[in-house]
Formats: C-alpha cells, sequence, structure tokens
C-alpha cells in the first residue's frame, strides 16, 4: 500500500429538480462529457457521477447523487466507468441511505 488514493466514492444530497451535469460540477473540474439514460448519468474515462431513482427527501427537496473517481491509474474506460457508476447508483438505491431522509 502506498497511501496513494485510488478510487473515491461519493453519496450526496443535493438540490432537486437538477440535472446530473449540475450536480457534477461540484465535484470535479474536469469535462465530463458522456451521457446515459438522457443525462441521469454522466461519464468519461476515469469518473462517473449518477442520479438515484426515488431516494428525494421531500423535506428539504433534495435527490440523492452519487459519484465514483479513480485516481489510481492512467489507463482511461468511460465504457468501465459506465458500468461502474450504474451498478454503484443502482446499490444506493437499495441501500438504508436512500431510505434514511427519502419520504
Amino acid at each position: 500500500m502506498d497511501g496513494k488514493l485510488a478510487v473515491r466514492t461519493v453519496q450526496k444530497w443535493w438540490q432537486g429538480g437538477r440535472d446530473t451535469a449540475y450536480y457534477l460540477r461540484s465535484q470535479t473540474l474536469d469535462r465530463v462529457e458522456e451521457t446515459a439514460e438522457e443525462g441521469r448519468f454522466v461519464y468519461s474515462g476515469w469518473q462517473g457521477f449518477g442520479r438515484t431513482e426515488d431516494c428525494v427527501d421531500a423535506k428539504y427537496e433534495q435527490e440523492l447523487y452519487t459519484g465514483i473517481q479513480a485516481y489510481g491509474s492512467d489507463h482511461r474506460d468511460a465504457e468501465a466507468v459506465k458500468r461502474l457508476i450504474v451498478s454503484f447508483t443502482a446499490e444506493v438505491e437499495k441501500s438504508e441511505g436512500c431510505d434514511a431522509r427519502a419520504s
């Protein structure tokens, strides 16, 4: 172990009614141009961001978003990142994190 950050995942409640591209601008300065599911997922060769479905905090008008950033390699694979962010977001949707504030 070299102590370097290899992969970062995030789950964050964010302003509802926004698209995933709006959320990702709070997470990275890099361009992320690939999209899937009409913009629900936005990704590149090393990072991806998603918006959960039905994880909504009605009281605070927020939705739960996800992110994965792979810092540990110079290798880039947008299709692999897409699969990761879609799978990670699906698991977050099944988690207590989604239920904790959703109403």
